[in-house]
């Protein structure tokens, strides 16, 4: 079975094409950043901030990489929102030494993408709101319709979390109508893909958003997203299990397996068991299920992943009736 480093030197070769355009550096970090491996992706970067002569559009990317890289471990730790990124948010609007209408597009992005976490427990998104439509008109002006697509998509997220799920259909699909427009990048269709399948999963609709997800852990996988591709596969084979197509499933399952063993990210592991005890229940195997919902409860309460916890323990107590 293939560990994280076989992975990321693996997927790393076939997403060079990946940001082709952006300073070699960034290009490594970004590419560490997707492939899973946090750690060295924020080293390279702090690495790359110390150093000298560093130029001051650089010195703003590479802060907000480090945003990424800090908002990325907190979803595996069950940390967000997490102060760290919004620190380096700041400090990239910091860094700008004369108005630069590309750059403050960035960081209001970034800015938004991380109030949007930030609003999640009461799904209210004022400020997360107001900071994308910000992004949106920013990127407007400039002409930018990649960056406008980014800013679009999350407020189709924001739509989809308030279950506004008519409007969010719209706003995804616009989003990717605007990415195309500029040429189709693979990791946005990703995105597009993920969440235009959440929203069928929403409406109840199971078969329709599974088609939806496998193109998005396609896509994942095509671009290098080791990381992502984790909660890709998950969802997908809890969908798969829900539809009771378990040999389907279970392919998905290994891959998911392989991915989060290499990843710090005892949040997904505990997604993955819930579905790995899932499969079990129906596939007939209740000290399986019950083993794996075991283990769910354990990574889950490492976290403090309440929701998660609540499942594993109900999986626990009607195995137990």
């Amino acid at each position: 079975m293939m560990r994280l480093a076989q992975l990321s030197f693996l997927l790393l070769q076939i997403s060079s094409v990946v940001a082709a355009q952006e300073p070699d550096p960034l290009r490594r970090i970004r590419e560490f950043r997707l492939a899973g491996d946090l750690a060295r992706a924020g080293e390279l970067a702090e690495e790359r901030l110390a150093g000298d002569s560093l130029d001051p559009s650089l010195a703003v990317h590479l802060r907000l990489e480090l945003a990424r890289i800090h908002d990325r471990v907190g979803l595996h730790q069950n940390t967000r929102p997490v102060a760290a990124a919004m620190e380096q948010v700041r400090a990239a609007a910091a860094a700008i030494r004369e108005p630069n209408p590309r750059l403050e597009a960035a960081i209001e992005l970034a800015r938004a993408e991380l109030l949007y976490r930030a609003e999640l427990g009461k799904r209210e998104f004022s400020e997360a709101t107001t900071s994308a439509r910000r992004a949106v008109a920013a990127y407007q002006r400039l002409g930018d319709r990649h960056g406008e697509a980014e800013a679009v998509h999350l407020l189709g997220l924001i739509s989809l979390q308030r279950r506004e799920l008519k409007a969010a259909r719209q706003v995804f699909d616009r989003s990717l109508a605007l990415d195309s427009a500029a040429g189709a990048r693979a990791e946005f269709q990703g995105e597009y893909e993920r969440h235009i399948g959440y929203v069928a999963l929403f409406e109840g609709d199971t078969a329709a958003a599974i088609p939806h997800i496998e193109r998005s852990l396609a896509l994942r996988r095509q671009v290098g997203a080791i990381d992502a591709s984790l909660f890709a596969a998950t969802t997908l084979a809890g969908a798969l299990v829900d539809q009771g197509r378990l040999e389907d499933a279970r392919p998905h399952v290994l891959y998911a397996m392989t991915v989060a063993a290499g990843l710090d990210s005892p949040y997904g592991r505990a997604q993955l068991a819930l579905i790995v005890a899932r499969l079990h229940l129906r596939a007939g195997e209740p000290d399986a299920a019950r083993i794996a919902f075991e283990t769910a409860l354990k990574l889950a309460e490492s976290v403090g992943a309440q929701g998660l916890a609540r499942a594993a323990r109900t999986g626990i107590g009607e195995l137990a009736d």
